[in-house]
C-alpha cells in the first residue's frame, strides 16, 4: 500500500500490535479502543510475545531471528499471509523491524513506537549488553518486585510526577515470569540486536515513527531519524514519556490513524 496514495490505506488491511518488554497484548487495549471510535474497523492482533503474558518462553534461546519465525508462525496460524500493518512499541519495536528486514513486501505500513533501530558502535553494543546482562541477574537474584521498581523509576518513562500511573504499571507488571524475562532482557538486549538502519531506509515512505516529549533519549532518535531520513513520518506525543500505549493512548491512536488513513474527515 501506498500512504501518499489519495485512498491512504486500505480499511481492511489488517493491523498486528506488539507489545514491548514486561507487556502484553492487552497493553494496545486502550490505544485499539481509541482507533475504533475514530471509526478504525481493521482486523487486527495483539499477541503475547514468548515469555509474556499467556505464551511460554520455550526451549529455544531467545532471537531477533527466532523471534521473527515465531511471528511469521503466529500470522500463519491465524490466516494473516498478506501485507500488514505492523505497529511495535519498544521491544515489540525491535522486533517488528526486524520482521520487516526479513518481509519487506508484506510491509503496508510500520509504526514504531519509541524503538531503536540498533547499536552500531562496538564499545556502546557491549555495553548495553553487560548492562542486560546486570538486569537479568537482578530479576534472577532479587525478584520481579524489586527490579520493577528500579525499571519503572528509569527517567525515560517519566513516572515519578506520576505515582498513580507507575504503581498501576506496576501492579498489571508483577504478573509475569521473573525467570523468562530474565532470559529475554539479556537475549534481546538492545546490544545484541542486529543492527537494520539499513531496513529504515528501504522502508522510509511507510515508516511513522512515534516518541513521548517527557522520553529525552527517544525524542533525540527521532530528530536523528528525521534528518536522516527526510520521508519517514515523525510523530512526537505531547507530555507522554517512554510507556507510549499506556501513557497516552488516545493520543497515539490520533497518530497512527492520521498516518493510515490521511484522507478520512
Amino acid at each position: 500500500m501506498d500512504f501518499s496514495s489519495p485512498a491512504g490505506l486500505s480499511a481492511t488491511t489488517p493491523w498486528v500490535f506488539v507489545h514491548g518488554f514486561l507487556g502484553t497484548g492487552q497493553d494496545w487495549d486502550a490505544v485499539r479502543a481509541a482507533l475504533r471510535a475514530r471509526g478504525w474497523q481493521a482486523p487486527a492482533w495483539a499477541p503475547d510475545l514468548p515469555g509474556h503474558g499467556r505464551t511460554p518462553l520455550g526451549a529455544a534461546r531467545p532471537s531477533y531471528a527466532a523471534w521473527s519465525a515465531w511471528l511469521d508462525a503466529y500470522l500463519d496460524a491465524h490466516g494473516v499471509r498478506g501485507p500488514v500493518v505492523l505497529v511495535g512499541y519498544s521491544l515489540g519495536g525491535r522486533l517488528a523491524l526486524a520482521w520487516a528486514a526479513r518481509h519487506p513486501a508484506r510491509v503496508a505500513g510500520l509504526a514504531l513506537l519509541a524503538a531503536h533501530p540498533g547499536l552500531t558502535d562496538p564499545q556502546a553494543r557491549a555495553a548495553r549488553a553487560a548492562q542486560d546482562d546486570a538486569r537479568a541477574a537482578m530479576l534472577r537474584t532479587q525478584g520481579l518486585a524489586a527490579f520493577l521498581d528500579a525499571w519503572y523509576r528509569l527517567p525515560l518513562f517519566a513516572l515519578a510526577e506520576r505515582p498513580r500511573l507507575r504503581a498501576a504499571v506496576v501492579a498489571r507488571r508483577m504478573r509475569q515470569d521473573a525467570a523468562a524475562l530474565a532470559t529475554v532482557i539479556a537475549a534481546l538486549s538492545p546490544g545484541r540486536q542486529p543492527p537494520l538502519w539499513d531496513a529504515l531506509a528501504r522502508l522510509t515512505p511507510r515508516i511513522l515513527y512515534l516518541a513521548g516529549a517527557r522520553d529525552a533519549k527517544y525524542r533525540a532518535l527521532a530528530a536523528d531519524l528525521a534528518s536522516r531520513f527526510p520521508g519517514m513520518r515523525i510523530a512526537i506525543i505531547p507530555q507522554a514519556g517512554h510507556l507510549l500505549p499506556l501513557d497516552a493512548p488516545e493520543a497515539v491512536a490520533a497518530a497512527l490513524y492520521a498516518w493510515a488513513y490521511p484522507r478520512s474527515p
